[in-house]
């Protein structure tokens, strides 16, 4: 067929886009972790506070209460400004969108690569399609936030362990 290097690019495309979202997915995973479990102690202490200060104020003896009251008060805040501040529900939507759209990349890749296989698609509209992938990427390249070493390695780990199905014997 002639197509067997195009093919190939176009494998290594979907490849690209498969990591690139397992590792914003990851990284979204992450920051959902983070928000769920800062609310969750924000939660819990305001309520610890809440029943503090009711005790504090029905006994007003206290200088333990007084104290137990004033960490918690501060605790309160630094959590709830760390939450506000580092924003991770955000994070988690920003990671989640750029997943999203190397995983539509990816199926593009997939498809187009089934259509020359069939050799319904020219080698032609292949490298058309090659280049028009290649921009697509450079965007989301450019939009993309930051993720962390860690979020690739697991990325990888998955493929590895066969989250994802990338070898060409497996298609």
């Amino acid at each position: 067929m002639g197509n067997e290097n195009t093919i190939q690019e176009l494998g290594k495309i979907r490849i690209d886009c498969m990591y690139g979202k397992k590792k914003h997915y990851n990284a979204r995973d992450r920051y959902a972790k983070y928000h769920l479990r800062i609310g969750i102690v924000i939660v819990i202490a305001t309520a610890i506070m809440g029943t503090s200060v009711y005790y504090y104020i029905s006994k007003n003896e206290s200088l333990a209460a007084q104290i137990i009251t004033g960490v918690f008060t501060i605790a309160i805040a630094v959590l709830a400004a760390l939450q506000t501040y580092l924003n991770f529900e955000k994070r988690a939507l920003m990671h989640k969108i750029a997943a999203d759209r190397y995983l539509s990349a990816m199926k593009d890749a997939q498809l187009f690569i089934s259509y020359c296989k069939d050799g319904s698609k020219s080698m032609e509209q292949a490298q058309n399609e090659i280049g028009r992938l290649s921009k697509e990427i450079k965007e989301i390249q450019k939009d993309e936030p930051e993720t962390s070493e860690s979020d690739y390695k697991r990325a990888r780990a998955g493929v590895k362990d066969g989250e994802e199905r990338y070898a060409e014997e497996e298609t």
